[in-house]
């Protein structure tokens, strides 16, 4: 059953700002809690705020007409992309040179002799395969080279107040309307897509700090907020997120995750 008008009332009472757009929100910062996500407290009670100033990130607080915080979260823009073979041929290229003048600045020996006459038939080949592929080359730009951009937003940070689930318990929402899926798919989706009516976007996507055996996080964002592992497109990991997992989804199929979620807000046993 799709959500009542009195629960969708409940959550337009809440305000999503950035963090600042208002002083009081350092001070309420300090209440937030979290202790399954530690790291994520941190970020909101230090450098979440000049991030925010500057430019850097667009960190929102969710909070209610208390001015309680409900939930945070970050979002950037990014840009995701897909290789192309002849970058790889080139990149071969590159080795198989090396190599050789690796080889040739050796003693000459029979044997080296045999292994530079074959790469050298092989650099041949390769530099006319990508000749007739990208045309006559000394060196491929210095810029990263990719078969195809897409324009993206990144989900920086995402993180639910714990102290406040006491509050949301009382507000008519039942065991399957959690804070964390409900505020992400009111708030933080509709976020995204209010920003690509404003320009480009195609993909939305995040790095899942997940270092557990089961992959508990990962599959959560799999399995209940729409994101994926299998699509054909690349991010540029920072050092930040290395040991992170890319998981990504086109906003067009989030928006239809949307709909879908607030169609199936409540079970019927639950409103009978």
């Amino acid at each position: 059953m799709r959500i009542t008008s009195s629960q969708l009332a409940n959550l337009n009472s809440f305000d999503c700002i950035r963090f600042s757009k208002d002083d009081d929100f350092l001070r309420l910062v300090e209440d937030f809690k979290n202790p399954r996500n530690e790291n994520l407290v941190d970020y909101i009670q230090g450098d979440a705020s000049n991030d925010d100033a500057s430019g850097r990130t667009a960190c929102y607080l969710v909070v209610d007409k208390d001015r309680e915080i409900v939930c945070y979260f970050a979002l950037r823009s990014g840009l995701l992309y897909s290789e192309f073979e002849e970058l790889r041929l080139y990149e071969r290229h590159k080795k198989l040179k090396k190599y050789l003048q690796e080889l040739t600045e050796r003693e000459k020996t029979d044997q080296a002799e045999t292994i530079i006459k074959d790469l050298s038939k092989k650099l041949k080949e390769s530099k006319e395969q990508i000749i007739k592929r990208l045309g006559r080359f000394d060196n491929l730009p210095l810029h990263k080279q990719v078969a195809t951009s897409y324009p993206a937003i990144e989900l920086s940070h995402f993180c639910v107040n714990e102290a406040y689930r006491y509050k949301w318990a009382a507000m008519g929402f039942g065991d399957k309307n959690r804070i964390g899926l409900t505020v992400f798919w009111h708030f933080v989706i509709g976020k995204v897509l209010d920003i690509s009516e404003l320009l480009g976007s195609e993909y939305l996507y995040l790095f899942a700090a997940d270092a557990t055996v089961d992959r508990y996080l990962v599959n959560h964002y799999k399995s209940f907020m729409g994101f994926r592992e299998d699509l054909d497109v690349l991010a540029i990991q920072p050092i930040y997120d290395f040991r992170c997992t890319f998981l990504c989804n086109t906003i067009n199929a989030m928006a239809e995750g949307r709909a879908d979620f607030f169609e199936t807000f409540n079970d019927d046993s639950n409103l009978a």
